[in-house]
C-alpha cells in the first residue's frame, strides 16, 4: 500500500488559521443578555449588602451563572441524592472534615434566591445539615 501525500499550500494554511481565529474570537466574545445582566446586578448587590463576596462583579456573575445558574439550580431541582449531599456536607465519619464557612452558605443562598427562588427550601434543607465555620475578616 502506498501512502497518500497531501500537499498543503500556504494559502490553505492561512485560511485554516483565519477560520480558527474567528472561531476563537467568537467563543471568547461576550454576548450577555439583559436578563443575565439584571440577575447578575441583583446578585452582586445582595452579596455586597450581606458582606460576602466583596470582589464579585457583574461581569464575573454573568460568566458564572448566565440566566439560570444551571450548575446549582438543576441539582436542586432534581433533588439532592445522599451521595451528592455527602459531597456538600463532608464525610460523616469525621475523617477529613470539610470546612464550609458561613459566608459560603450565605453567598450560595443568595445565588439560589436570585436564579432559582423556587428551590430555596431545598437549599435551606441541604444547608441546615452543614456545621458552618465562622471566619474573621
Amino acid at each position: 500500500m502506498a501512502a497518500t501525500v497531501i500537499e498543503v499550500r500556504p494559502a490553505s494554511i492561512r485560511v485554516i488559521a483565519l477560520i480558527g481565529a474567528v472561531a476563537l474570537l467568537g467563543a471568547c466574545s461576550s454576548t450577555h443578555s439583559a436578563q443575565e445582566q439584571s440577575d447578575a446586578e441583583q446578585l452582586v448587590a445582595a452579596a455586597h449588602s450581606a458582606g460576602v463576596a466583596p470582589r464579585l462583579t457583574v461581569g464575573v456573575a454573568e460568566s458564572l451563572y448566565g440566566t439560570s445558574a444551571p450548575q446549582i439550580c438543576d441539582l436542586l431541582d432534581g433533588g439532592v441524592s445522599s451521595a451528592e449531599s455527602l459531597l456538600v456536607k463532608g464525610n460523616p465519619a469525621g475523617r477529613r472534615p470539610k470546612i464550609v464557612t458561613s459566608d459560603a452558605i450565605t453567598y450560595e443562598r443568595l445565588v439560589v434566591q436570585t436564579y432559582c427562588p423556587d428551590e430555596l427550601s431545598a437549599y435551606d434543607d441541604l444547608a441546615s445539615g452543614i456545621d458552618a465555620t465562622n471566619t474573621t475578616r
